[in-house]
């Protein structure tokens, strides 16, 4: 079970409210644990407003909730066009930077073609995730599904991934247990 470079979505019993209604994004999954981001939970802008002026952010995008863990650290997840000596490169479509030159980039109108800026990042000790999605701490009950990574949903309207990841999630698990393949 490996959910590196995938989509982890939460579903309806998960009432902790830091992943309520979320979709992460799985940066890394090893035998040490697993990070990721949550991409969908946009800041209220009143905090927003205040968070942009204190890593001097000049244009008035969104920004979003990554995580719990690292919530002084800004994280830029975005597109590949736009790089600085230190940005990750993540997959074929997606990198991630933590620099302040990324900040600049933007302030000077330099923006690659998709960006979301982060507060702070997921992380889950060894053997925690693969625990949570099992049920092993929940009498059984799962609190993760799954889906592939697209450039599109990850793109797509935050305020719309959660129950798209939910729908695809629930059609992609109940078509897998049909087998059509014995009708005559």
């Amino acid at each position: 079970m490996n959910f590196e470079k995938q989509m982890l979505i939460s579903l309806p019993p998960l009432s902790d409210n830091n992943f309520q209604r979320s979709v992460i994004y799985i940066h890394s999954h090893t035998g040490d644990g697993a990070t990721g981001w949550i991409i969908n939970k946009e800041l209220e802008n009143r905090v927003a407003v205040r968070l942009r002026k204190s890593i001097q952010l000049g244009i008035n995008a969104p920004i979003f909730y990554g995580g719990p863990v690292d919530i002084n650290s800004a994280f830029v997840l975005h597109t590949p066009e736009v790089s600085t000596n230190t940005t990750k490169h993540i997959n074929d479509n997606l990198c991630m930077t933590r620099d302040k030159e990324m900040i600049q980039a933007l302030n000077n109108n330099n923006f690659p073609s998709w960006f979301r800026i982060m507060l702070g990042r997921c992380s889950w000790a060894a053997g925690q995730l693969e625990s949570e999605v099992l049920g092993s701490r929940t009498n059984g009950r799962t609190l993760w599904t799954s889906c592939p990574y697209t450039h599109e949903y990850f793109w797509s309207n935050p305020a719309d991934q959660w129950e798209q990841g939910i729908e695809y999630s629930a059609s992609d698990k109940i078509s897998s247990y049909l087998d059509f393949s014995n009708m005559r």
